[in-house]
C-alpha cells in the first residue's frame, strides 16, 4: 500500500475513533455520569484535547456522521452541570467547558 494510502486509512481511523469517543461522551453527559466523563477526560493530555475540540465544527460532525440535537443537549446539560465538571476536570476545565458550550451554542 502507498503512503497516500495509508494516510488516508489512518485518518479515516482517526475519525472512526474520534467519533467513538464523542458518542461515548455525549452518551456520558445524557445519562449525568459527569464524575464518569471527568475521570476519562484527566486521563488525556488536555493540550490535545483541546485541540481536538478546536478540531470539531458543524462540518467534521457531518463528516463523522454525529448527529447531536444541541437543543436536547442544553436541556440535559445545565448550567451546574457544567461547573461541576468543570471543576472535575481541573487543570483548563473552564477552557475546555467554554469551548464545549461554543460548539453546542455554534449554529446548526
Amino acid at each position: 500500500m502507498s503512503n497516500q494510502g495509508n494516510k488516508n486509512l489512518m485518518d479515516l481511523l482517526n475519525d472512526k475513533m474520534l467519533q467513538v469517543k464523542l458518542n461515548n461522551a455525549i452518551d456520558m453527559l445524557k445519562k449525568g455520569n459527569t464524575e464518569e466523563l471527568a475521570k476519562k477526560l484527566n486521563k488525556m493530555d488536555k493540550n490535545e484535547l483541546i485541540e481536538k475540540i478546536n478540531e470539531i465544527d458543524e462540518n467534521k460532525l457531518k463528516e463523522l456522521n454525529l448527529k447531536i440535537d444541541k437543543d436536547e443537549m442544553k436541556k440535559l446539560i445545565n448550567e451546574v452541570d457544567m461547573n461541576s465538571l468543570s471543576q472535575l476536570i481541573g487543570d483548563r476545565g473552564d477552557e475546555i467547558i467554554d469551548k464545549l458550550k461554543k460548539l453546542l451554542d455554534s449554529n446548526q
